[in-house]
Order: C-alpha cells, then structure tokens, then sequence
C-alpha cells in the first residue's frame, strides 16, 4: 500500500504544526505562551486584584499580582521573562510529573508554595504562605495567551 502524495503533502504540515504548537499542548503540559490568571479576589482594603503565574521557556516560574481591571494587553506587554522584576515572585523551577505540578515562589515579601494538578488550560493549586498562621488556600488559574 502506498501513500497518497497529496494526502502526504496536506497532512504531514498539520502535525507538524500541531506537535510544535505550544498553543496545542497536551492536557498535562504547562502553557509558555501567556500567562495564567486567577480568579478575582479581594484583599483587605476591599480591593480586587488578580494572581498571575508565567512560565519561561527555560523552566523559571513568575508570580505577580495586578489590580482589576486588568487588560490582557497591558499584563502581557510587562508580564514577561525578560523583564522580571525585584517585586515579582519567582522561582528556580518547577517540577511537573503528569498532571501534578509543584513549584515554589520567593518575592521580597513572601514564599509561596504551589501544589496542583494541571487539567488542560487551568491550574487548580493549592498555594501555602509559611507564616507562624501557615496561610494556605485553594487558588483556580486559568490560561490566556499573549499575542
């Protein structure tokens, strides 16, 4: 049997685009095309904000926080690898073995520990501020690519 050339020639480009497209990961593969917002949430002086994790190609992990409204343009335009800054919480690496992720964060102010699955675009974490309270509590992010 062999195979159609003109089915060879249209079909080897598509996987080829689809197994190097980030954008079309796996379920259980974390996303370095943009970043992962969370929910809302409200600290306490009532004001909204949301939590931002970006991972870089080269395994770093970032962690920022933005008040709301927060414009996917203007997160993404500051929001990068490159221009990390001393405010941003950041970590070595991450450690990713199917769909649990683990990872750590270290800012001026806080250590973070994350602990979550990753289930397609959305990282559902367990985040743990070691204080004499040790602060922990669940945290959904979920993917937005960056243009």
């Amino acid at each position: 049997m062999t195979a159609n050339p003109t089915l060879v020639k249209w079909l080897l480009p598509m996987l080829f685009a689809v197994c190097a497209n980030p954008a079309l990961s796996a379920p259980d593969r974390l996303r370095i095309d943009g970043i992962y917002r969370s929910e809302v949430q409200t600290n306490a002086d009532g004001v909204d904000y949301l939590s931002l994790l970006r991972f870089a190609p080269d395994g770093r992990v970032f962690l920022t926080h933005v008040s709301m409204p927060a414009r996917q343009e203007k997160v993404c335009e500051w929001f990068r690898p490159e221009l990390a800054a001393p405010h941003w919480g950041s970590g070595a690496g991450y450690r990713l073995d199917a769909q649990r992720l683990i990872f750590r964060t270290e800012s001026l102010n806080a250590t973070t520990l994350f602990d979550g699955m990753v289930d397609a675009d959305v990282l559902k974490m367990q985040l743990t501020v070691p204080t004499k309270q040790d602060l922990s509590y669940p945290l959904l992010f979920r993917f937005a690519p960056c243009p």
